[in-house]
């Protein structure tokens, strides 16, 4: 009998240990939404999902970083998120965000929130992303032009981003701005009538009035020439 007891108090302590993390209500997670002044919350759902503008509700809840966890990106990228923050994890129905909790959790992770329901039980504001003809995309663009990839990105204090323009990069104007997702301008990294054909700035997550902005998505552009590029990059607080 006694080791009956023993083996049962086993298996209640390590199920305990596989699934250390905190379910949250949405009218929880939108309290946390209200009121946190740190901590980050993850939309793990596709790209294609996160900006569904067709999908009830939205788009995705203000503020979420979008690492999509069935392509493979969350796992990749997830020693990028804060470990002595909460997080809060978000996909559509609350499948994938729990399978990303239970991998946090056996990485060490101890500040991890799974909103029960999803998306499908989200009732509050949501926020899309930038509508058509508004800066997004990979990097894709014009021959010749070249713009890197923010490093490191997600970030949490400072990115760099790098570019290069073909010849001199004299004659027209060079401009490097970055965008929220919903197409507003927030900040000009760069604008200049004749410049260097390459360049590297340093860019702190702040706004052109010198605010922090908060955790998101948000599309770097580089224009020459009438000719862009965009990437985008994702900023931590």
């Amino acid at each position: 009998m006694k080791n009956a007891l023993m083996v049962t108090l086993s298996v209640l302590v390590l199920a305990g240990a596989a699934r250390a993390h905190t379910d949250l209500t949405p009218a929880e997670v939108k309290a946390w939404t209200d009121t946190a002044g740190s901590g980050v919350l993850v939309d793990v759902r596709e790209l294609s999902e996160y900006c569904d503008s067709t999908y009830v509700p939205p788009g995705h809840i203000p503020g979420a970083v979008n690492m999509p966890w069935t392509s493979g990106y969350f796992q990749a990228h997830y020693e990028d998120l804060p470990a002595d923050e909460d997080i809060v994890l978000v996909c559509r129905s609350g499948n994938r965000s729990n399978q990303a909790a239970d991998f946090l959790d056996d990485r060490g992770y101890t500040r991890v929130f799974d909103m029960e329901g999803g998306m499908n039980a989200w009732t509050w504001e949501t926020e899309n992303c930038a509508p058509a003809g508004a800066p997004r995309g990979d990097g894709s663009g014009p021959p010749g032009m070249v713009l890197e990839p923010a490093c490191p990105s997600p970030f949490r204090s400072s990115t760099v981003i790098s570019f290069d323009v073909p010849g001199d990069g004299s004659g027209a104007d060079i401009g490097l701005r970055v965008y929220d997702v919903r197409g507003h301008l927030v900040a000009t990294l760069i604008r200049r009538g004749r410049g260097a054909p390459t360049g590297r700035v340093v860019w702190d997550g702040a706004d052109d009035r010198g605010r922090r902005l908060r955790s998101g998505v948000y599309f770097y552009r580089l224009t020459w020439e009438g000719r862009s590029r965009t990437r985008r990059v994702v900023l931590l607080r």
